[in-house]
């Protein structure tokens, strides 16, 4: 062992984190993820912390507090990828910056970030024959489900010293696929609490934003309406909620539905442009137009958003691995019906902190709508327990926490 890299290890650990879907680029689960770990690291004095993001813009570097943050153009991926893609090129490009990080900084960890889903197979290679090459523990961080039969090999076979998955889903579904249970931990995702909390004395304003009158009622959901190029409407509940809003908004004049619709990169503009219309077909076909607004929102935007809001919505049929969004409105004072899928139960206990329902029921769904906007008593009680599962469970600071204590670890087995 180098003495620069014992001296590393006593004073503080040198971490890279590596994330192909950034923020600053498009809205999500993943992205709010990414600012969070953001606000976390750059604050703390006891590790140093380099994260590479993509960046439709030229490459550059910017340092926020203890993080330096890597803005790459190469690990921007495009739309549809063609010879003249370069890919190896933008591949080398991504190696070339890692191992400038490694030489220049002595990295003791690396953690990347859904790098399978968010990349071609050429990143994971690189990356592994690089932490392989300086002898550095390398960590792969699930947010998805590995489906298509390269990224289970993937997950399975490279050389991941260890396998985070942000939900028992997740790891299940790993485990399930053949990854070695020795590696695989779950990890939650956590909240930011200092944003995402309950107004106090004060009532929100977005109703009258949105030209609502006070005695309005907001059935919230928001969330990506394509991931890639594929269209995630019927997999995000959003049909199934269409569907059983319009059931139920002939008896409710003052009920509105109010989709929040994240927004995709650039490169992804037809595709999204499609969905989009799509979803505004479905929302005619069911006669609800009058009582629906679709919109985008940015991420700062959402504790308002949540706030001025009556119940949160997210029946998703498949691949919600936890569900971020469940946690930020439950931190805000928001109760909220989800599925029975995926993570979803690990967040929601079914008629304690909210309500769970079988995906593409959207008879019983809308059922469980009224009774959360009818019933008082059941409002104030999912309410309480929603916000004391976020802060006893679900608060980042809690996560990052204990993320940053599995990473020490990682490191000493290493060491």
């Amino acid at each position: 062992m180098q003495p620069s890299q014992y001296y590393s290890f006593v004073s503080y650990m040198k971490a890279l984190f590596i994330s192909p879907i950034s923020p600053f680029e498009s809205i999500g689960g993943v992205e709010r993820y990414v600012l969070n770990l953001i606000n976390y690291f750059k604050n703390r004095d006891d590790i140093k912390t380099f994260l590479i993001l993509p960046t439709s813009e030229k490459s550059h570097k910017k340092i926020e507090g203890n993080m330096t943050i890597y803005y790459d153009n190469n690990l921007l991926i495009p739309r549809i990828i063609t010879p003249s893609s370069n890919m190896m090129q933008k591949e080398q490009g991504f190696a070339d910056l890692v191992e400038s990080i490694i030489t220049e900084h002595g990295i003791d960890v690396i953690c990347a970030e859904n790098l399978l889903s968010g990349s071609t197979a050429g990143y994971s290679f690189r990356l592994n024959m690089i932490a392989m090459t300086h002898n550095i523990p390398l960590m792969l961080r699930l947010h998805v489900y590995a489906e298509k039969p390269l990224e289970v090999a993937m997950v399975n076979k490279l050389m991941w010293d260890h396998l985070s998955c942000v939900s028992k889903s997740v790891a299940g579904d790993c485990f399930q696929k053949g990854a070695d249970v020795n590696k695989l931990s779950t990890d939650y995702l956590g909240v930011n609490t200092l944003d995402f909390k309950p107004l106090k004395n004060k009532k929100s304003s977005l109703k009258k934003e949105l030209g609502f009158d006070e005695k309005t009622k907001i059935v919230l959901t928001a969330g990506r309406i394509i991931t890639g190029s594929k269209n995630m409407l019927r997999e995000k509940g959003m049909i199934n909620l269409i569907e059983a809003f319009s059931r139920i908004s002939p008896r409710y004049p003052n009920w509105r539905l109010l989709i929040g619709v994240a927004k995709a990169a650039d490169s992804l503009k037809v595709e999204f442009d499609a969905a989009y219309e799509m979803l505004h077909g479905y929302i005619k076909i069911n006669n609800i137009g009058s009582k629906t607004i679709v919109k985008m929102f940015e991420l700062d935007q959402m504790p308002h958003v949540y706030q001025g809001s009556d119940v949160l919505v997210l029946p998703a049929e498949k691949n919600e691995t936890l569900g971020q969004i469940f946690l930020e409105a439950m931190a805000c004072g928001l109760p909220v019906i989800g599925a029975k899928t995926g993570g979803m139960p690990e967040i929601i206990s079914d008629n304690y902190s909210g309500y769970l329902v079988q995906p593409n029921d959207p008879i019983i769904l809308a059922q469980r709508i009224e009774r959360i906007l009818t019933d008082q008593k059941l409002r104030d009680d999912f309410i309480m327990h929603g916000h004391e599962t976020v802060t006893e469970k679900f608060t980042a600071k809690k996560q990052f926490s204990d993320f940053h204590s599995l990473l020490k670890s990682i490191e000493k087995k290493n060491y």
